[in-house]
Order: C-alpha cells, then structure tokens, then sequence
C-alpha cells in the first residue's frame, strides 16, 4: 500500500533527502519513499509499505523528523572531483552468464585495492567475522548507528534445554539468549581494538579484507546494496599532517585507477549514518569538517551508488583508544574502505561479464594480458 503524508513545512532538498534517508530506518516495513515537490506547492512523502500502515501511525515521527531538519544546518556536499558521460549512460547491460565472472572480478579488484595498501607501507591482517560487543561499545557504534547492527544470539550450553529444542517442547526464540558479540559493521573497529593503549611514532598503516554485514531497509536492497558485503580496508595511525596526507594520496590514486577504468561520477563530501536527532550536529560536522568523502559512481541507466570513502576521523577513536605517540602527542586516524561487491557489479552493468571487454587494469589483475582479454 502507499500512504501520502504531506509535509507543513517547506524544505530544501538536502532537508527532504535527510528525512527519506531517515525515514526508511524508523518505520518497519517502508520499502520505498519519494518526495513529490510540485512546484509552489508543499512536498509530499510518498511511502510504500509492506502492511497496513495508516498515515496516523507515521505522522509523528514524520513530525519529529521534520523538527530536525528544520533545526539543523543543511549543507549541500561539496564536489572535489569529477568525471562525466557527455550524454546520458546507456542502460546496464544484461549480466547473464556472470556467475563465472564474479570471482574473477572480485580477486582483481581486491588485488587493486591490496597493491595501494602495499605501496602506502600497510601491514597485512586477517579480520573474523564476529566483534566482540565490548569493542563496539567503546567505539559507540550502537549508540550512533543502531540501524545498522546485527547482533547474535547463541543458545546455552545446557543439555536439558538443547533437548527441549530437539523433541520439540521449546521453540528457538524461547531458548535463544544474546551473545557478547556482533557481526562487523566494519573491518577497521578490529585495529583500534588491536592497537589500544600502545604508543608509537611515525605511520603505522594496517589492511585487511573480510566479510560485513549491515542490517539495511527492506527496500533499499538490491546488487549494490548487500546485509553481507566484502571490504577491503586500509587503516593509518599518526600524526595529524601524516594522517591527512596519505588520505589525500590515496584519494587521488584511486580517482586516477577509476578514470583509467572508464567509469563516471564523483569524489564529494559526505556523512555517517548517524540515527538520532541529537546527532545532527556531528552529520553536518562532518560535512563542514571534510572528515568523509565518498566515490559515488555513476550507473548506467541513471543511477548512483557510493563504492568507496575516505575518512579523516581525527583523533576521536584514538582517544575513545588511549592510541597515542610516544611523546603522548595527539594520535590521528584515518581508513579508506572500498565496497568490493560494488566495484565488481558496476563493471557487469558497465561492461558486461566478457573478460573481452573489460579495461586493462582489471585485465591485468586477473592475470590476462590485453591480447588474451580481447580476444
């Protein structure tokens, strides 16, 4: 069913992307939310619902979400690079056949990504799947991003209750009970946990590959946008100037590697996830802070899908830490983190799933020369 819920109030349109984005997190059962904003008229939301839902039932937290946005400082994010088509994109291309190319692509892209940690001087990590809830706390992840969490549950070592569960007399949801840990939301949480209350000088750059997962709206998920994902991850501890350098490196290292494989979009400025009202102050710190960029990429058909970011986070999870220099200077961090799926389905919507016809940089890592590709 839709329900239209007409809003009093007239808004920018970075105010009623914050409510869409917003909205879909709040109300179980929202697949889709688009903004209807007739010219001189007051927008509309228009919300699609697996369910009865009544706009009554909305309303409020419309209100409230409204309140917030009317409240906070919008800005738009700023571009710092861009790349694109002199004509509209055509449409993706068809990716049947593309199961044998998934692999394929995704070691490629990975090893990319792997050779520009390697060169930035990144030690090598393995990351497992599960992080203890301990971790997360301290870095307030749950307090910040709650949307987002998977959590897990275990059942009891406890032979007449697992017993119970097998004849039948206790279902699962009576005898499950939470765990200490959750699954990663991301890779770098690992490093900080890894390197807590050490002190050190100079860079220390780390990364590492592994599994994600992102509890997301129904109805935002499709091929680029996953609750289990891979990412690749490189994480740099040091001095503030150290810090921002080898963001600005890498930044501009993979613009150059994604103008090389022929794709369109941009390097903006961009936000965390942040959930709660009161955390709209932090959101647009960041805007104005340049702490995130994202490479969002230019689909064929029209669409857009972030499939990297750059983060400056300053010394805010060192200090959550106690990661300092050893002459107890301010310790910065930073991490740049690539959507592995991502890159891999824009290039099966971009150039379809013949190695033939895919660039030579992704040639390359594949282990193919351009003859062999091409032919």
């Amino acid at each position: 069913m839709t329900v239209h819920v007409e809003l009093s109030e007239r808004l920018s349109p970075a105010q009623l992307r914050a409510i869409a984005d917003r909205l879909v997190y709040s109300v179980e059962g929202i697949s889709a939310v688009e903004v209807l904003a007739p010219p001189g008229e007051r927008p509309v939301l228009a919300l699609s619902h697996d369910g009865d839902l009544g706009g009554q039932d909305v309303g409020p937290i419309v209100a409230e979400l409204v309140r917030e946005a009317m409240t906070a400082r919008m800005s738009e994010p700023r571009v710092v690079r861009r790349r694109q088509p002199d004509s509209r994109l055509a449409e993706p291309l068809p990716v049947d056949g593309a199961t044998a190319a998934l692999p394929v692509l995704h070691r490629a892209f990975d090893a990319m990504f792997r050779d520009l940690a390697h060169a930035a001087g990144a030690g090598e990590r393995r990351c497992p799947a599960l992080i203890d809830l301990r971790v997360m706390e301290r870095c307030r992840y749950l307090r910040l991003f709650p949307q987002n969490a998977y959590l897990v549950d275990e059942l009891p070592h406890h032979q007449p209750l697992l017993s119970r569960l097998r004849d039948g007399s206790a279902t699962l949801d009576e005898l499950r009970r939470p765990s200490g840990y959750m699954l990663n939301p991301a890779l770098c949480f690992h490093f900080y946990d890894e390197l807590a209350g050490t002190r050190s000088d100079g860079l220390t750059v780390v990364t590492a590959e592994g599994d994600c997962f992102r509890h997301e709206a129904t109805g935002r998920l499709d091929r680029f946008r996953l609750p289990s994902f891979t990412m690749r991850e490189i994480v740099f501890f040091g001095a503030p100037d150290e810090v921002e350098r080898l963001r600005g490196e890498l930044m501009e290292q993979v613009w150059q590697l994604y103008r090389a494989l022929g794709l369109y979009g941009r390097i903006e400025t961009a936000t965390d996830p942040f959930y709660y009202v009161e955390d709209s102050a932090m959101r647009q710190h960041q805007l104005l802070a340049q702490v995130k960029y994202e490479l969002v990429a230019s689909r064929p058909g029209g669409g857009e899908s972030a499939i990297a970011s750059f983060n400056n986070v300053r010394d805010s999870l060192c200090r959550q830490f106690d990661i300092r220099r050893t002459d107890e200077g301010v310790m910065h961090s930073g991490c740049v983190a690539f959507g592995v799926d991502r890159w891999v389905e824009l290039t099966l919507e971009t150039f379809g799933p013949e190695p033939r016809q895919w660039p030579e940089p992704i040639l390359r890592h594949t282990g193919a020369s351009s003859a062999e590709g091409k032919d």
